[in-house]
């Protein structure tokens, strides 16, 4: 852990404060436009946090806390929401091979390779919504793959894709595969909002082969298991950082006639503070109920989408100039309904809970 991360983790005990290096978020901030037209790559600023430490809070033996990691993500957040989406892909990929520790952890860590969470079919699998749409079987020394991940990002020719595949009669397991495998084909995702610029795409695997060292160890509930947490406190630090900056934008422009919203900023800004105590209190809580964190990760997709509206609608016209931060906080809020879990995914989940 960075001597900077050091020094002020003690000071996030609430999430609260600044977590990152001041020129950090500035350069962050400063290429924000860039990339929501794609035209800047997120790759240079996760190059950046791997340097200060800020990728790997919270794993074991590395320093810090996943309460730190979400303060990270949520700040991130509010600058730029393609940057911190890029550096959650690369961060859960860590925290998948977590366990299995070796080479790999380290080469992500230092950012010798990419991180690509292609898991939302592991986790519909296994909520039971439908099965695994990659099927593997063993040959040798070897485990040939087929089939295809409909949406990962940070695929780049030297990332290393996390997915899970039904392998025959073994059920389902977990795989490290490297985008560069051959028989492993990616699609570009062309004309994403505020999304261009994540490398985004299909993974199509025809007869891919790797080496059956790619089979990560843990059995499949055990895996799930382990890493929800962290998987849905992180999420919900996005929503929470997009929120944040929306609520603070729209916060400025509550007199004259946008004094009509002044109630409801009051109330997102109260559910807001809500929010980010629960997702400190659950982020490093082992026991964390299920139903809890489902419940934390839906809501802060929710008042991330409010907190943005509101904005618009004090912004006026001057926010629906597709250049101004308010137009690219929309286009952001737009993906996290159908960000994986889905919010008819976790609606669905817990409702099941509640019966």
């Amino acid at each position: 852990m960075s001597s900077r991360v050091r020094a002020i983790a003690p000071m996030l005990a609430d999430a609260t404060g600044t977590t990152l290096p001041v020129s950090l978020r500035h350069a962050v901030a400063e290429r924000a436009a860039a990339v929501d037209a794609g035209a800047e790559s997120p790759r240079r600023a996760l190059r950046e946090l791997a340097t200060a430490g800020l990728l790997t809070l919270g794993l074991p033996g590395r320093g810090g806390t996943i309460a730190v990691q979400a303060a990270v993500l949520a700040e991130l957040a509010e600058v730029c929401m393609a940057t911190a989406f890029c550096a959650w892909g690369h961060r859960m990929t860590l925290e998948y091979l977590a366990t299995a520790g070796g080479d790999t952890l380290d080469s992500l860590a230092e950012l010798r390779l990419i991180g690509s969470s292609a898991m939302a079919g592991a986790f519909r699998a296994a909520a039971g919504l439908a099965p695994l749409s990659v099927r593997g079987r063993r040959d040798g020394g070897s485990l040939v793959l087929s089939g295809h991940i409909p949406w990962a990002s940070n695929l780049y020719a030297d990332s290393l894709a996390l997915l899970a595949a039904d392998v025959e009669g073994e059920g389902p397991r977990i795989l490290a595969v490297p985008v560069a495998t051959p028989g492993v084909d990616v699609r570009p995702a062309r004309g994403l909002l505020a999304l261009e610029a994540t490398a985004s795409g299909q993974l199509l695997l025809e007869r891919a082969r790797v080496a059956t060292a790619a089979v990560h160890p843990e059995p499949f509930e055990m895996f799930v298991a382990r890493v929800r947490r962290p998987f849905l406190v992180l999420q919900s630090a996005l929503c929470l950082g997009l929120a944040r900056a929306a609520l603070a934008a729209g916060g400025r422009l509550l007199d004259g006639l946008g004094g009509e919203f002044a109630g409801e900023h009051a109330d997102l800004t109260a559910a807001h503070k809500r929010l980010d105590r629960t997702l400190v209190a659950l982020a490093d809580d082992p026991e964390a109920p299920t139903r809890a964190l489902l419940a934390l990760r839906l809501e802060a997709a929710v008042l991330a989408r409010e907190a943005v509206r509101v904005e618009a609608a004090v912004t006026g016209g001057r926010g629906y100039l597709a250049a101004s931060p308010t137009a690219r906080r929309l286009r952001e809020a737009a993906f996290l309904p159908i960000q994986s879990p889905t919010e008819a995914h976790l609606r669905w989940e817990l409702r099941r809970a509640a019966a």
